[in-house]
């Protein structure tokens, strides 16, 4: 027990009652001496010290004042040989001689020991005893080593009545923590640093929940609070883990599952309010209304490269799973998924390739895996996905139908949509031994003998103008007409008239005809004598016509008569028109083709092969080449029917083309 006075004098009644005190304080003090010594033992009696001055530490068996939990006490200092008998009361000084001041008192004997510096307690409980958060903090304090333990000395008094009745005591290394529901808790190190940059208490995390633990894998550390988890990663940082992130990580194995540690902090802000954080091996994401998913490894990478969340895919759905076929995995996303096959790469499916995939068994299908991305901008606006098996296509006006196998080869070859086929219109039918697949402007069949070959329609023929799909120049002709066959040797022909509109060509008329009698020769071949019976293959002006009779045509016309010959031999008569009595091979009799019964030369016009303005003549690349009647193989001619020859030669005007030869060398 300490008794003092107070000596610092305010005002003028407290000088009087100091004056009193000079006079009365000696006798006070043996009284007390006396009285101390009787019930108390041996007891130094100190006197107040002067103000500012620093008190003797409290001797032991009395309650510290200093924040100590209840129960624990600091060691008695034992008293020297030279004060073991009762100290003798201090002799109070004599009377000043300016009674309004007071004498300063004389300080106490120094203790034999000193004592560590304890937390110092609340407000609150200097007025009593410890609060029972002091009291744990304190304990937890000395378990830890005290002054010169892990936290080393105290910063300050505990603070009480914080969150949740909470208390809150500051050390040199750290801090410990005090609620009723989880006790004290130490803080300490870099996880402390990161506790207190995030508001410690008043942060996000709250109060801890468990000490630090380390020795994870990697060395790392952890400690877990109330909102999450601070974990410490050599040669990586400190970062936090909470909230659904925590919770899904948690879940999928924390620092020990696929992701591994933290490698940053959770950054919010994303698109549609989303939070990212990355990890050692990914990153997790939360996405209101969708939820909190992964995108790890190879996926990852992928899903990066395409934008991640800003890209076409959008945010994830679902977790990476794998196991699927030939050991391949996938992750689903808002717009669609990402495959991953060994040996085959890390591709994404999208929107309507990847529904029209899905029916077709996806994975498992005939298609296969995908083997790159969605390509769009294609003609038309469209899309295509090439995947192990085929591809699938996607075009506004066609839909979205899957190609594969030998048709899928053939149409690649030829261009794909940017073809004279255009866009699938249907998937692949197959039945008895063959196999069909239609097109925007034409088919592909097959068959179990092998053999694949495709046919454009006549408005595919027209259509093929506008969309560069005619590998032979039109040269803007208001009228382009077609005499195709589908293969070498055939000598039946499409015949298909195109008329010029603002916005291409639209289809006229079409008929059957024939060509020569050894079909077309290939391209830049010339057909020679007119007996090898080649049609040429090519892109021609037709400027006149000639026939019994004008049925109409805005073309230049000859009447022929029985002198009227076209020149076959090598003289300067070679591939034109000349009139001779003479009826000599190889120069042609038009007069007998155009009287004879079948009729070839009633009606008909010059294609100009190897003739002006076209080319100039070439001697022996051949001539005569008509678009004449009778539709029967010919020496090199096309051949319609009379009422078709008239037809064309009414709507024909100087400056209109013919495009001959085989599908595969017209059309690309």
């Amino acid at each position: 027990m300490r008794l003092g006075f107070t000596s610092n004098a305010k005002n003028a009644g407290e000088r009087k009652m100091n004056r009193t005190l000079k006079w009365t304080r000696p006798l006070l003090t043996a009284l007390l001496a006396v009285a101390l010594t009787t019930s108390m033992g041996v007891q130094a009696l100190a006197l107040p010290a002067p103000p500012g001055a620093e008190p003797s530490p409290t001797p032991s068996g009395t309650s510290s004042s200093s924040g100590t939990d209840a129960g624990t006490e600091t060691p008695t200092p034992q008293p020297s040989a030279a004060t073991s008998a009762s100290p003798q009361p201090t002799p109070a000084p004599l009377p000043s001689e300016d009674p309004g001041t007071d004498p300063a008192p004389t300080a106490g004997p120094a203790p034999s020991a000193t004592l560590p510096a304890e937390p110092e307690v609340s407000s609150e409980a200097a007025a009593g005893q410890p609060t029972a958060g002091e009291q744990a903090i304190k304990a937890r304090w000395l378990e830890l080593g005290g002054e010169t333990g892990v936290l080393g000395a105290a910063q300050g008094a505990i603070a009480c009545g914080l969150a949740a009745d909470g208390c809150h005591g500051e050390f040199a290394k750290g801090s410990i923590a005090w609620s009723s529901a989880l006790g004290a808790k130490s803080v300490r190190g870099t996880i402390a640093l990161r506790w207190a940059q995030l508001g410690s208490l008043k942060g996000g995390l709250g109060y801890p929940t468990n000490e630090e633990k380390c020795g994870l894998s990697g060395g790392g550390c952890r400690q877990t609070f109330q909102g999450g988890a601070v974990y410490y990663v050599p040669n990586s940082g400190t970062f936090e883990v909470w909230n659904g992130i925590a919770a899904r990580w948690t879940g999928l194995g924390a620092e020990t599952g696929p992701l591994g540690y933290p490698t940053g902090v959770e950054k919010c802000g994303l698109r549609n309010g989303a939070c990212m954080q990355p990890f050692q091996w990914g990153a997790m994401y939360y996405v209101p209304g969708v939820g909190t998913n992964p995108v790890m490894n190879a996926i990852l990478a992928r899903w990066t490269g395409l934008g991640a969340e800003n890209g076409a895919l959008g945010y994830p759905t679902g977790i990476e799973r794998c196991g699927l076929a030939a050991g391949g995995c996938v992750q689903t996303f808002q717009n669609g998924g990402i495959f991953y096959a060994p040996g085959v790469g890390t591709n994404p499916v999208m929107n309507a390739i990847l529904a029209r995939w899905s029916a077709l068994g996806a994975e498992n299908g005939a298609l296969g895996y995908p083997v790159e991305t969605e390509k769009c901008g294609l003609a038309a606006g469209g899309c295509q996905q090439a995947f192990q098996g085929g591809a699938i296509y996607y075009a506004a006006s066609a839909g979205t139908h899957a190609i594969s196998g030998a048709f899928y080869n053939g149409y690649r070859q030829r261009g794909g949509p940017s073809s004279a086929l255009g866009y699938p219109v249907a998937d692949e039918s197959c039945w008895a031994g063959s196999c069909r697949q239609e097109f925007q402007y034409g088919t592909y069949t097959w068959s179990s003998r092998g053999a694949l070959s495709s046919s454009i329609s006549p408005w595919g023929y027209c259509a093929s103008l506008g969309r560069g799909a005619a590998k032979y120049p039109h040269a803007g002709a208001a009228r382009v007409s077609f005499a195709v066959a589908q293969s070498y040797g055939s000598t039946s022909v499409n015949f298909v008239n195109c008329v010029r509109q603002s916005w291409g060509y639209s289809l006229e008329w079409a008929a059957r005809g024939a060509d020569g009698e050894s079909g077309f020769a290939r391209p830049g071949v010339a057909t020679g004598p007119t007996t090898g019976k080649f049609s040429p293959t090519g892109s021609f002006s037709v400027t006149e016509a000639f026939g019994l009779s004008n049925p109409g045509t805005a073309l230049p016309y000859r009447t022929l008569n029985p002198y009227s010959r076209w020149g076959g031999r090598l003289n300067s008569n070679y591939n034109k028109y000349f009139e001779s009595s003479a009826d000599i091979f190889p120069d042609e009799n038009m007069w007998y083709y155009a009287t004879r019964r079948q009729g070839d030369y009633r009606q008909g016009a010059v294609i100009n092969y190897n003739r002006p303005p076209d080319a100039p003549i070439t001697m022996n690349a051949g001539f005569a080449i008509f678009l004449h009647a009778n539709p029967v193989g010919t020496w090199g001619c096309i051949a319609l029917a009379e009422s078709d020859v008239i037809r064309y030669l009414r709507s024909a005007a100087p400056g209109d083309r013919l495009i001959m030869g085989v599908d595969a060398d017209v059309f690309r």
